[in-house]
């Protein structure tokens, strides 16, 4: 996999990520199933698309550098757009087929957990590292 390649803070901003967004839809499906369900699919809608978009960066760096070709400031910065625009792209395809194939759905939840999930994102690299720091 291209993200064993990634920055061990980056490994553990998208694990604590994913654990913490479904910690609280487990927990919140104990009291509601639906608060639960939706906070889950809404952590997954942020996860889901930044995973794939970081993989491929990843990926593109491993197969320049296996070829022992200088990656470029353009080409970089062309694949860096391309994946946002993919990566909005599948956000907005995720958010449609979750209004539209999920019957019992709390649309609030879902939002608040994929706002929290920019927010965690946001944070956790600072708190991962002062652990990791060795200052």
């Amino acid at each position: 996999m291209a993200l064993n390649k990634a920055p061990l803070w980056l490994q553990k901003t998208l694990t604590y990520q994913c654990l913490i967004v479904a910690l609280i839809g487990v927990g919140l499906s104990i009291n509601n199933g639906i608060t639960g369900m939706s906070v889950i699919i809404g952590g997954a809608i942020y996860s889901l698309p930044a995973y794939w978009a970081l993989r491929r960066e990843f990926a593109r760096g491993n197969k320049l550098n296996s070829n022992s070709q200088i990656a470029d400031a353009k080409l970089t910065l062309a694949q860096m757009y391309g994946n946002e625009v993919l990566k909005i792209t599948l956000t907005v395809v995720l958010f449609s087929l979750a209004f539209r194939l999920v019957e019992p759905l709390n649309p609030l939840a879902l939002l608040l957990a994929f706002t929290g999930s920019h927010v965690l994102v946001a944070l956790l690299p600072v708190f991962i590292d002062k652990q990791t720091s060795t200052k």
